[in-house]
């Protein structure tokens, strides 16, 4: 069927494109589901083999079955998770064979990632020892994401796209790039902080083992660089085919680098006090590291495939939202996720996320040293940016830009005290390390503001070039 048969598309709305933003919401779960299953998959094999190794747990005999099944619970919403972001890009099957609602799996994880988040409440509250309120904040913190999408659901939005999802004008590519952008500049800017930390520590930091680290951390730093240029360069193609090459050769590249990182680790551990039990964050972090990679390279796949069908018929356009709905996405999720650390804080028991640790350090960017409040302010801000974006609301450029200054403003003023205390004295380099982390923090709200007041007209682009013809 030629591409005049197919109809036209009813857009969901002015500047929004034809599959709503789903495209990048498809990927963002799809990472979020895989990087959570495998922490808490690490977790869960770290905490059995120390208790069949020592026969006991650190927090007492009886909290082992009740870790595992908090465990088990979270991989399994976690899954759930990631299997609604392949619903959202790719077409299901259901077990007679015929082409399964692409919304189903998304509406199986809302109902089960409330469950799940009463479930853990309760334990925590019943097993741990923590208290009614702490454990309620901290329930209603991991129950915020899913709330969302559900009531994206029964507003009705997505209710053209039970049977199918299109394709967006240009195949969701410049979403997609917004989050190659995004992320591919944090790990440039984490990886970079880790070198110029080497680079202070001079000449003992290339002696014996620490050399496996340094070769680790370029190796990842050339991965982020090339992240970031692909990225950057599916912002400003005109033609998407350098784009499309740039990011398969990041994926492929993300691969080998992933089993370099962690073969180069392993060796380390091997070398300094190698023990059974590193073996498993170290396979878990090779999982994580490859996640992403291979999630782009099915991405572009599909979408290449979808063209190479068309018989070279297909013309890809400028997206009328130029990607920033996946940018409304991606600061939605991410406000959402924060909710972990921020919902305690709002209902006064900011302790409950302490409490936890890693999450706790996960889920809160800002320093929080003058106030707390400030990051509640900035979580505010970033869920209603992306809430405009989402829906490319005319106020969009406005709460994007307000988002982004404000949020710019408030990093730097909670980070300013440590800033001042600290110097460039030190063979340790902390400072730099300050830097990179700061450099992190104003990256988002920086990137939205630029984004969000391009001014960009919608051109078309054509996909392949038909050869000559004699």
């Amino acid at each position: 069927m030629s591409q005049s048969d197919r109809g036209v598309v009813d857009l969901p709305g002015a500047g929004v494109p034809a599959d709503n933003g789903l495209s990048s919401l498809g990927l963002i779960m799809q990472l979020g589901g895989t990087l959570f299953t495998a922490a808490v998959g690490i977790y869960i094999l770290s905490q059995v083999m120390i208790t069949a190794t020592l026969g006991r747990y650190a927090g007492g005999d009886g909290l082992v079955l009740w870790t595992l099944v908090g465990g088990a619970i979270c991989v399994a919403r976690s899954l759930l998770h990631r299997s609604a972001g392949n619903g959202l890009l790719y077409k299901q099957l259901t077990p007679s064979g015929d082409t399964a609602s692409p919304l189903g799996p998304m509406k199986r994880y809302i109902a089960f990632g409330l469950v799940a988040s009463a479930l853990l409440a309760a334990i925590l509250d019943w097993k741990f020892g923590m208290t009614h309120k702490a454990a309620l904040a901290f329930g209603l913190g991991l129950a915020a994401w899913p709330a969302v999408l559900g009531g994206m659901l029964l507003s009705g939005r997505f209710r053209s796209y039970e049977v199918e999802i299109p394709l967006a004008e240009d195949k969701g590519f410049e979403s997609a790039a917004v989050l190659m952008t995004l992320m591919g500049l944090c790990g440039v800017f984490a990886t970079g902080a880790g070198l110029v930390l080497f680079m202070r520590m001079g000449g003992q930091a290339l002696q014996g083992v620490n050399a496996l680290i340094i070769i680790t951390t370029i190796v990842l730093f050339v991965r982020s660089c090339l992240h970031a240029h692909a990225g950057i360069s599916g912002l400003r193609e005109t033609s998407i085919d350098r784009s499309v090459e740039l990011a398969n050769r990041y994926a492929n590249f993300g691969v080998i680098s992933s089993f370099c990182a962690g073969g180069a680790i392993l060796m380390f551990f091997m070398t300094v006090a190698f023990s059974f039990f590193s073996v498993v964050p170290i396979a878990g972090l090779c999982w994580m590291l490859m996640a992403w990679p291979l999630i782009v390279r099915r991405f572009f796949a599909d979408r290449q495939f979808v063209d190479l069908l068309g018989n070279g018929e297909t013309v890809h356009r400028r997206a009328p939202d130029a990607g920033l709905t996946g940018l409304g996405w991606f600061l939605l999720a991410h406000s959402m996720y924060s909710a972990v650390n921020i919902i305690p804080t709002i209902l006064g028991t900011e302790a409950a996320g302490r409490e936890l640790g890693i999450v706790a350090m996960a889920f809160n960017p800002h320093s929080g040293a003058i106030s707390i409040w400030w990051d509640v302010v900035v979580w505010v801000l970033q869920a209603w940016a992306g809430f405009e974006l989402v829906r490319m609301s005319p106020l969009h450029r406005i709460i994007g830009t307000l988002y982004g200054v404000g949020a710019a403003a408030i990093t730097v003023y909670t980070t300013w005290p440590e800033l001042k205390a600290m110097n460039f004295d030190g063979a340790a380099g902390g400072k730099f390390v300050l830097y990179a982390f700061l450099a992190i923090g104003l990256l988002l709200p920086i990137a939205t503001t630029l984004l969000v007041n391009r001014n960009l007209a919608p051109t078309a682009r054509a996909r392949y070039r038909s050869a000559a013809t004699p």
